[in-house]
């Protein structure tokens, strides 16, 4: 058993669960909400660079929502570690979605695996001006607790 620390709590997990936590924060309590900001996490992956997996976010994405299209990616930096930005809409019954998906790798607690945290901005159509800047403002934000370190890159040879 590990201990699990939340905010509010900790207790031991079992070691075969594995943690899906997810926050969601919307604005308001019934009905559609026009902007969301969701983090969850993702631990069983593959990939080795945050580049490779928002690739293959983007290839699932375009597999399960109806009239997906990227938009635009974009590399940026979340509190000092390297982050991948999908911007994507499709088509929810008779509305367009439009999503901002942020991927970086924080560390797991298994010291041999990174885990992905996954910040994504939804709105209902088109991001407004104001669901833009609150997506920057919180990214902007963001400390990492457990960052994952540096990654040197191998000497090339001349």
């Amino acid at each position: 058993m590990s201990q699990y620390n939340l905010d509010e709590a900790s207790f031991d997990l079992h070691p075969s669960l594995k943690d899906r936590t997810v926050n969601q924060f919307i604005i308001n309590d019934s009905g559609p909400s026009d902007f969301s900001f969701v983090i969850s996490r993702a631990e069983a992956f593959a990939e080795t660079t945050v580049e490779a997996f928002a690739g293959t976010l983007a290839n699932e994405m375009r597999k399960a929502l109806p009239k997906f299209e990227l938009i635009g990616q974009r590399a940026l930096v979340v509190d000092g570690s390297a982050a991948v930005e999908l911007h994507f809409t499709w088509r929810n019954g008779d509305s367009d979605m439009h999503q901002r998906q942020v991927a970086v790798f924080v560390q797991s607690a298994s010291a041999d695996r990174a885990k992905a945290l996954l910040l994504t901005g939804t709105s209902h159509g088109p991001f407004k001006d104001e669901w833009n800047l609150a997506f920057e403002a919180m990214l902007g934000s963001m400390r990492l607790h457990a960052p994952m370190p540096a990654v040197a890159q191998p000497a090339q040879e001349s």
